[in-house]
């Protein structure tokens, strides 16, 4: 299950965004009749970069509301843990995976279908469930989920609402190596129909570039195996004059730069005995090599 607050696109004022097209010199000419039309840069012989400003932008929710969430990002995920899954929900069936700033991941071992051939929608219907099969305390449940989850069908503000949060989605898999740095098997629209889908969520790669998929996330926690992504973006490069050009040329290159894309993490530490200090963990360290520390 992910649940998510208002952050991320919800803070940026669109307003002051504009749009960058890349043209030939017949759809240049053409923006520049538009009322939206700022800038244009030639790129080569028969394309140009034209800047355009939007027409329109969409606001839907209150600005003040994402700074808020971003300020009290840690307050919002406590409150909502302590102040509400604590007191009503069995949190041994209930595992974090893994979340970030406005957004958490939650496995819930709720009411489980067999997937067979024959009870395909059954099974996708099920994994709707949410916290339905693992509430402890009914009344406190339905006492306190008004003050978190949206109880307004369709009503933005409601769902946006200060330290609240709303269900994004849900699915039967979820492999987490990091915060946005994942693969998870949920519901995506494809045309007029939402199916279950492989997605693949990776911070700083272009997947549309890469072919990263599920089996290379298992193979980085069972084997430790690294994988590499390329990136390719294109840059303008500017020419320096020449003797008797009127003025400077323009080049666009290819531009490829490879990083690696699925790494080892590490997230151990080492709690010393007097339980109010924490050292690092390394391989090949036992705890005896801590005592002298734990002492001290």
């Amino acid at each position: 299950m992910i649940i998510n607050a208002s952050y991320g696109s919800d803070g940026m004022n669109t307003e002051k965004y504009t749009e960058i097209k890349v043209m030939d010199q017949k759809e240049a000419l053409k923006a520049h009749l538009s009322n939206t039309f700022m800038d244009e840069q030639q790129l080569g012989d028969n394309a140009y970069a034209v800047q355009m400003n939007p027409e329109t932008c969409k606001c839907n929710t209150c600005l003040q509301v994402a700074y808020f969430v971003l300020d009290n990002a840690k307050y919002w995920y406590l409150n909502f843990i302590y102040n509400f899954m604590y007191k009503c929900l069995d949190m041994t069936k209930i595992h974090f995976v893994e979340g970030d700033t406005d957004s958490a991941y939650w496995a819930i071992s709720g009411k489980q279908i067999i997937k067979r051939y024959d009870n395909k929608q059954v099974y996708e219907d099920n994994l709707h469930q949410g916290f339905k099969y693992v509430i402890n305390d009914q009344q406190i449940c339905d006492t306190n989920a008004k003050y978190f989850f949206p109880t307004i069908q369709g009503d933005k503000s409601d769902e946006k609402k200060l330290l609240g949060l709303a269900i994004e989605n849900e699915g039967d898999e979820m492999v987490a190596l990091a915060p946005k740095n994942y693969y998870i098997h949920i519901f995506k629209q494809q045309k007029s129909e939402f199916l279950l889908t492989d997605v693949n969520k990776l911070k700083g790669i272009n997947l549309r570039q890469n072919n990263i998929n599920k089996q290379d996330v298992i193979d980085n926690i069972t084997i430790g195996k690294i994988t590499q992504g390329t990136n390719m973006s294109l840059g303008l490069q500017v020419d320096q004059l020449q003797e008797r050009q009127l003025s400077k040329t323009y080049c666009m290159r290819k531009l490829l730069s490879t990083k690696n894309a699925l790494t080892d993490i590490q997230i151990k530490i080492i709690v010393l005995k007097n339980s109010q200090s924490c050292l690092p963990f390394f391989h090949s360290l036992t705890t005896d090599s801590y005592i002298d520390c734990a002492s001290s």
